[in-house]
Formats: structure tokens, C-alpha cells, sequence
């Protein structure tokens, strides 16, 4: 138990850490709207992981890996809404700080549990590789639970830094021409990511 413990502790920080979309949109989000605001970003995409994890222990991941056309649709929707995210992101120029005001909170939940949700990977690392880590002859809710809090405060915690990364970074370049220039990297990060997304197999 010990040695599978630090065997998915150890993956799952190297998999976390990775900048892919949930990064980037922390670091972003952090950058425009405060690092409190970010919390938001954070909790929904913890509730889009728990569940995709959800769907592993019933067995719906599992399903939904062996039926391609119900995955390619995921792809495509989770790709597209990244790909617009990034769209709207690339288009900024610099901050409008009346903009983050208006900004509600529900939002940033929500975009946080899509972009998480809708992501196939996340499908396929609950629904394939998590259950590597489950012993039959124990008690597997108990070990699922275990699991599950593991991940997400490793998940948490990383899409902590990137978001106090993405604030110190705009505190530090001042003038809103690198602002925008800031958000068309993101923003651009976002689009590519999208596109890779729709084409992943």
C-alpha cells in the first residue's frame, strides 16, 4: 500500500504540474481578476475532476473510453470551448480593471469545471490508471476516497502556484502593451491547446 501510495503521489505530481489548459486558465485568471477570485477557477475545476473520478468508480469512464464516438464528442466540445476561451483571451488588450469587477464569480466556477470536465484525458487518467491503484481485496470507496484527496490537493496546490506565477507576472510588467502581449501568449497557449485536444486519440 505504501509503495502504490508513493507510486501515484509521484505521477500524479509530475501529471499535475504539466501547463495544460487548467494551468494556463489559472495563471490567466489570477493575472486579470486576483489571485481571491481564482478560487473560483480552482473549485470548479476540483468539482469537474471529482466528477470525472465519480464516473471511474461507477464505471461510466470506463464506458465512455470503449464507445469512440461518445469520447470524439467530448474532444470536440471540451476543444472548442478552449479554443473560444482562448479566442476571447488573445483578443484582450491589456486589463480594464471596471471589466474584473463585473467579472461574476459563477463564471469563473463554471469555466473551471468545463474545462476540467470536458477534458478526455482527465476520462481516461480516472477511468484507466486510477483504478491501477485500487486493491480488490480491500476496501476500494475507502481507497478511492484516499485517492481522491490525494490528487486533489496536489492539484490544488499546483494550480496555486500557477496562479500566484500568472499575478506577480502582471505585477511585474507594467504597461499594458506587454499586458496584451501577455494574453495573446495565453490566449494563444489556450487556442493550440483546443486544437490538440479535438485531434487527441
Amino acid at each position: 500500500m505504501l509503495n502504490s501510495s508513493f507510486a501515484f503521489i509521484t505521477l500524479t505530481l509530475f501529471l499535475s504540474a504539466s501547463p495544460g489548459p487548467v494551468m494556463i486558465n489559472c495563471m490567466t485568471d489570477a493575472a486579470h481578476y486576483g489571485l481571491r477570485k481564482t478560487f473560483r477557477t480552482m473549485f470548479g475545476v476540483s468539482l469537474g475532476n471529482l466528477t470525472l473520478i465519480l464516473l471511474s468508480a461507477f464505471g461510466v469512464a470506463l464506458f465512455l473510453q470503449k464507445s469512440p464516438a461518445a469520447l470524439i464528442w467530448i474532444q470536440y466540445i471540451g476543444g472548442a470551448y478552449l479554443i473560444y476561451l482562448g479566442m476571447q483571451l488573445f483578443m484582450r488588450t491589456g486589463i480594464n480593471p471596471d471589466s474584473t469587477k463585473k467579472f461574476q464569480d459563477s463564471r469563473l466556477f463554471l469555466k473551471g469545471f468545463l474545462i476540467a470536465a470536458t477534458n478526455p484525458k482527465g476520462i481516461i487518467y480516472f477511468g484507466a490508471l486510477f483504478p491501477q491503484f485500487i486493491h480488490p481485496s480491500q476496501n476500494w470507496p475507502i481507497q478511492y476516497v484516499y485517492l481522491t484527496l490525494i490528487f486533489l490537493c496536489i492539484d490544488l496546490c499546483w494550480m496555486l502556484i500557477y496562479a500566484i506565477s500568472g499575478k506577480k507576472m502582471m505585477l511585474w510588467i507594467k504597461s499594458p502593451q506587454h499586458h496584451t502581449v501577455f494574453n495573446r501568449i495565453c490566449g494563444g497557449l489556450l487556442i493550440v491547446a483546443g486544437i490538440a485536444l479535438g485531434f487527441y486519440k
